[in-house]
């Protein structure tokens, strides 16, 4: 039987008994569907590893499926809490956010990877060395000076963020 056949034959087969496992524990039909997308994903790249009985290897990679979305959802509402309790500065515009964008995008590559490391994906030194394959003391190095360059570019824009005390203090 071709790969093809194989997958359609096992999607047929098995789809429902996925489909009830994930929306048992999503009560949501949306959702679950996600969750039967990922698993036959997951089947489609790894056919020759579904066994004879394909229901418990589909079920666990469904149970790894939610897992991986329960932690996405949760660095998501991480991340929502941590901007929502940013202090925007009293005369933040739309253009303060371009001219942030525009120094960053002027700094290197290896520059710009570290920062967007620590500022978006919210990895701290040692997760970061680890990802590079670095010790923590060369990412803390690479990281202050990869700072200085950005606020250097900043300054040279003018930009307000490369004084945050002043913007404090003229309230």
């Amino acid at each position: 039987m071709d790969r093809q056949a194989r997958f359609e034959e096992l999607y047929r087969a098995h789809a429902g008994a996925v489909r009830a496992y994930a929306i048992r524990r999503v009560q949501s039909n949306t959702l679950a569907d996600d969750i039967v997308s990922d698993v036959f994903l997951v089947v489609w790249r790894r056919l020759d590893d579904v066994p004879d009985r394909p229901v418990p290897w589909l079920l666990s990679v469904a149970r790894r499926a939610l897992a991986n979305r329960r932690r996405s959802e949760r660095r998501a509402a991480a991340l929502s809490d941590r901007l929502a309790n940013v202090r925007r500065p009293v005369d933040a515009s739309p253009e303060t956010g371009d001219r942030l964008l525009d120094a960053l995008a002027s700094l290197p590559e290896p520059d710009r990877e570290l920062l967007m490391l620590v500022a978006w994906e919210g990895l701290e030194s040692s997760e970061i060395a680890e990802l590079l394959g670095v010790r923590p003391g060369t990412v803390a190095v690479r990281l202050h000076r990869a700072r200085r360059r950005l606020a250097a570019a900043l300054a040279r824009q003018g930009s307000m963020f490369t004084r945050p005390q002043e913007a404090l203090h003229d309230r």
